[in-house]
């Protein structure tokens, strides 16, 4: 039973994969009519525009939904109420496949985006993988799973900031890039806490919305996108620790001043070995 559950489970994950690289690889091709929708935010005159990325998005955001919730069930537990809600696994999947509809179009060279395309089907292939042995938190090769989620997440975070504070679009854009994709990410760190869904979801949108308005604030800053990237990720750590402490309930004295000092010394490092001022 078991054998036969976990291959079913990768036939998912392939097949998934592969609809979503062909997606990938459309979007050099896809030309679509851009439709502007002119509007006023704030006080300033604000414009969203509608690109065919922005539907290739949102197209390849719900066939991932639709693949992360396939793997869950695939698992022996998939059907079963103690796990909670499946859609709490969709936001590292979700996560990839966005930095790669913000990266891949950077890429200098064809042989950059061919190894980007493949590096984002492994990075999601992994994912899956992930989702599926963490499931079932008492399961053989969850701690494993876990802290490869983990390292995944926090490695998506900062190729996400130097995108992003890289292409210094309009904060409005770059600031919803980051808030979105954070809180996907921050919703990945925060599930296995067996909390109630409600205080995760809230965490992970307040470490989300931080993030965005931090964004906001440091594309006023003339800043390296290395520098700037590594500003949003250390603050993206924090954020995520903290939550994770308190939805436990463990938030002292003694943990505030852990964080402290690790941001004390990351502040050190980045001031001393990367670049501060852009060009």
């Amino acid at each position: 039973m078991f054998r036969e559950k976990l291959v079913d489970y990768r036939d998912c994950v392939s097949v998934l994969v592969w609809v979503v690289l062909v997606g990938l690889a459309a979007q050099r091709l896809l030309t679509l009519p851009t439709v502007a929708i002119a509007g006023e935010l704030l006080g300033s005159p604000v414009t969203l525009t509608i690109t065919a990325d922005v539907l290739l998005g949102l197209i390849l955001a719900g066939l991932v939904a639709s693949g992360a919730e396939a793997v869950v069930r695939a698992h022996p537990l998939g059907q079963s109420d103690e796990i909670g809600p499946h859609w709490l696994s969709w936001g590292a999947p979700i996560a990839v496949v966005g930095v790669a509809l913000l990266l891949l179009p950077l890429a200098p060279s064809r042989l950059y985006w061919l190894a980007g395309l493949i590096l984002t089907g492994s990075a999601l292939g992994l994912s899956l993988a992930g989702v599926y042995y963490t499931v079932d938190p008492f399961g053989q090769g969850y701690r494993r799973a876990r802290l490869t989620m983990n390292a995944l997440t926090y490695s998506i975070a900062l190729v996400l900031y130097l995108v992003v504070y890289r292409t210094r679009v309009r904060s409005i854009v770059s600031a919803t890039e980051v808030m979105l994709i954070s809180a996907l990410l921050a919703l990945e760190l925060l599930r296995g806490s067996r909390r109630p869904t409600w205080q995760v979801t809230v965490y992970a949108g307040v470490v989300g919305l931080v993030l965005g308005e931090a964004t906001w604030a440091l594309n006023y800053m003339r800043l390296q996108s290395l520098t700037g990237g590594l500003l949003l990720l250390l603050l993206f750590y924090n954020l995520v620790g903290l939550a994770q402490h308190a939805v436990q309930g463990r938030i002292s004295r003694r943990v505030l001043i852990e964080f402290g000092l690790i941001t004390i010394a990351a502040l050190a490092l980045i001031w001393e070995f990367a670049p501060r001022v852009g060009a």
